[in-house]
């Protein structure tokens, strides 16, 4: 479907976002790109491997509840338990999933109304138990399935990802409030850059697709859901300040104005986090600045508007050729290596550092148009700017050769390589969803329009004396060689649209049957100036063309209450990936035809929850199909090859009347290449967690467990072999990693107007190996100690 007629979707396209231009007005300036975006985006943005590769709250807090009523208002408030598209609003489903005290207290749980396995997490955990200076990720890595870890200690630097069942970043949906957000050339995260763990409310892991109201690119593996804090109707002011190992920093301002008559019963919810540490990684410091705001609107008694807007700005030094370490350089130096201040290495932090600044903004409105319908619709943007500082390679020893040259070979030996590297997108788009109630069901329908405009480039230097590093020959006949450091120069945009239909039916009562359907269709477009980042023998050049991925996907729920305390559900759901922007880097994008990578996810469980006990488990099979190879001639891809993923997960807790709940979560894990016929890489083989918790009157304390199984990270050749770090493969054996476990602790005291933590993390000061590739190894940061002072009022 290579350069299809446009005119048709260049209508809808503005047809549709039309709509949401008027909503987006609001943002104005706060759209533009922040000051400091012009000088961090240079020219443009990321080149293939580099950035793609990949108010507080709580007991006695101001900033937002596990599920108050502060986000909600008669009428304008919709129920989205059950649905899988949870929208802005989440206190509904947490209310559900916390119907009795060991819910209430469980670290993760589900819910009696679910259609899939669910972890749902409230602020009180995530404020509690983990890291104050985490992000997202840092939230949900108590959740079965749930696999991942920070390299570097102090919340600073992009060393933070999460893994779903196996599945990679970047193959399931993550959202904000209900709003899907990535990387524009594939949907990656970047975690430093947007949402630090004081503008996490709650979150909810689905694993699975969820419902046909599930938005996003990749509902492949299934989806993480985050919340914003609530907006609180009482005024309140919340200031942290923690301070912790590797000289960590960390102040969280949080206002709530309450409701203000003056403005009809408007509630405004401000927050600021700041933070910087030396990490534990040498010369890899880093610091960081969020700003929230979030504004609650009652237009009318069944209708309100919600303004939110926020921005994220990071500097931090690590390599874009790691992270990570060689054997040779952990025997050399240990686990803490990284970079150092020698100008004359390539580990010189200053060659190594990164620049980036992001925003996130949307207005909600929601209503009640009687008679059983409502209506929700968000406009919403996001921008992301990163400009990079890196050598070419970190892979050799201090002193010792330069292994990070210059591509111009008329340039010193000993000069170090290097790049400049800058990626720079916004994104535009619009959902709307519209209900109608009947006794017997609810209809459900609605769809998502969504635009983005990315720039990129990636231009070659010489590092040690700060001139271009000429690699590159004329494309002019007759040749000349050594006229140009640009290895890639390019503009991408997609525009895509989807529309479902759930329709919740009720034929029986306790049961319920939600048949589902959604059409998705993606429109991609490379311009490149110049590309050189495609498959094997990919010619160097201009690059033009468009891929349109389109797919229509299949979704049947049900959920059966036995009695009022058990529930059974069963989900047969499809989902899809959409194929990444490097798919069209290709010679020949005529012979192009992916289509995108899909899964038919099979899943069946069960849930009990009374009184001082929550129960649930279940059991999944996912089959995939589609997976993309390159050509080997380099002219285009083709699908091919399946896989399936399996396994069984559960989690449980039991809350005494004193205070005390014991949790205990886990999963069985497995993931083959039935084309191969053999095991996935990468793919945890399972996870456990346990823990106990205290909760009476001031005090709060937390023990927790989690382990992450064993990994395969490659396959050996015909001949046998032994790894830099000393193990032995046969021929065709498996390399496996051993798994790593974290043991985290926290106690806190509440004066009343002053609340004080104590929190360490990875108390056994584990330091096991959780990645490999490429040469490189990176390990479990080293024991973390963090205290906590906060006065609130």
């Amino acid at each position: 479907m290579f350069n299809k007629t446009r005119s048709s979707r260049r209508f809808l396209r503005a047809a549709l976002l039309a709509g949401s231009a008027v909503g987006l007005a609001w943002a104005g300036g706060a759209w533009a790109a922040p000051a400091d975006a012009a000088v961090d985006a240079g020219a443009s943005g990321n080149t293939g491997s580099g950035d793609t590769g990949s108010g507080d709250t709580g007991s006695g807090d101001t900033g937002s509840g596990d599920t108050g009523s502060g986000d909600t208002s008669g009428s304008a408030s919709r129920s989205t338990a059950g649905t899988g598209s949870e929208g802005v609003d989440v206190d509904t489903i947490l209310i559900e999933a916390e119907r009795n005290r060991a819910a209430a207290e469980a670290p993760v749980k589900a819910s009696l109304d679910q259609t899939q396995p669910k972890s749902f997490i409230s602020r009180r955990y995530i404020e509690q138990a983990t890291p104050e200076t985490g992000d997202f990720t840092t939230t949900v890595l108590i959740a079965p399935s749930i696999g991942g870890i920070a390299s570097n200690g102090g919340g600073v630097g992009e060393t933070n990802k999460v893994t779903l069942r196996g599945f990679a970043d970047g193959q399931f949906n993550i959202t904000y409030d209900g709003m899907a957000f990535g990387d524009t050339n594939d949907p990656t995260h970047h975690p430093a850059s947007y949402f630090p763990a004081s503008t996490i409310g709650s979150a909810v892991v689905d694993r699975g697709p969820g419902a046909a109201g599930d938005l996003g690119q990749a509902n492949f593996g299934g989806a993480i859901h985050y919340f914003s804090p609530t907006v609180d109707d009482k005024f309140g002011l919340s200031q942290k300040i923690t301070f912790g190992s590797f000289n960590t920093q960390n102040f969280v301002s949080t206002i709530q104005t309450g409701k203000l008559d003056e403005l009809g019963g408007t509630k405004i919810l401000l927050n600021f986090d700041e933070r910087q540490s030396d990490g534990e990684l040498s010369f890899s410091s880093g610091e960081a600045q969020n700003q929230l705001i979030k504004i609650q609107v009652p237009i009318s008694e069944k209708w309100q508007a919600t303004l939110f807007a926020t921005h994220n700005r990071t500097h931090f030094y690590q390599s874009d050729a790691g992270p990570g370490e060689t054997w040779a350089q952990v025997v050399a130096y240990g686990k803490d290596f990284a970079l150092n201040d020698n100008p004359k290495d390539e580990h010189y932090y200053k060659y190594n550092q990164q620049r980036k600044s992001s925003d996130f903004d949307y207005i909600n409105v929601k209503g009640d148009l009687g008679d059983g319908f409502s209506v929700d619709n968000d406009a919403y943007t996001n921008f992301y700017s990163n400009q990079t500082e890196s050598v070419n390679d970190v892979t050799g020893l201090v002193g010792a050769a330069n292994t990070s040259s210059t591509g111009n070979k008329n340039l010193p030996k000993t000069d170090i390589g290097g790049y400049s590297k800058g990626n720079r997108y916004r994104v535009f788009g619009d959902i709307l969803r519209g209900n109608k109630d009947w006794t017997f069901g609810t209809l459900k329908v609605g769809g998502l329009v969504e635009t983005s405009s990315t720039d990129r480039h990636n231009l070659l230097q010489d590092e040690t004396q700060s001139i271009d590093d000429l690699k590159y020959s004329s494309l002019t006949t007759p040749v000349v060689k050594n006229v140009s450091n640009v290895k890639t120069l390019e503009d991408s945009s997609w525009f895509q649209y989807q529309l479902f239909a759930d329709f919740e039916l009720r034929p029986i009562e306790r049961l319920t049957i939600t048949p589902g359907v959604k059409y998705v269709n993606f429109d991609r477009t490379v311009d490149a100036a110049m590309e050189n980042s495609g498959v094997t023998n990919f010619t160097r050049g201009p690059l033009h063309g468009d891929n349109v991925y389109d797919k229509t996907l299949k979704f049947l729920t049900a959920n059966y209450k036995i009695t009022p305390e058990v529930a059974v559900y069963a989900q047969y759901a499809t989902g899809f990936l959409i194929p990444s922007l490097s798919t069209l880097y290709v010679n020949n994008l005529d012979l192009n035809a992916l289509k995108p990578q899909e899964t038919t996810n099979y899943q069946l469980g069960a849930v009990w929850s009374r009184d001082n006990v929550t129960v649930d488990a279940d059991i999944y099979r996912i089959d995939v199909t589609n997976l993309s190879v390159a050509d080997p001639t380099g002219q285009f891809y083709v699908n091919a090859g399946n896989a399936r993923y399996s396994g069984v997960e559960g989690q449980a807790a039991y809350s005494f009347d004193n205070g005390v709940t014991f949790f205990v979560n886990g999963s069985i894990n497995a993931a083959k290449d039935l084309t191969a016929h053999q095991g996935l890489t990468k793919v945890p083989k399972w996870t456990d967690a346990v823990g106990v918790l205290f909760n009476q009157g001031p005090w709060q304390m937390t023990l927790s467990r989690k382990q992450v199984g064993r990994q395969v990270v490659a396959y050996n050749g015909n001949t046998a072999t032994t790894t830099a770090d000393g193990t032995f493969l046969a021929p065709g054996q498996a390399w496996e990693i051993p798994e790593y476990t974290t043991t985290d602790a926290s106690i806190s005291y509440d004066f009343g107007m002053v609340r004080l933590k104590l929190a360490a993390f990875n108390l056994a000061n584990d330091r096991a190996i959780t990645t490999y590739g490429g040469g490189l190894y990176t390990f479990q940061a080293g024991r973390q100690i963090q205290g906590t002072i906060q006065v609130k009022y």
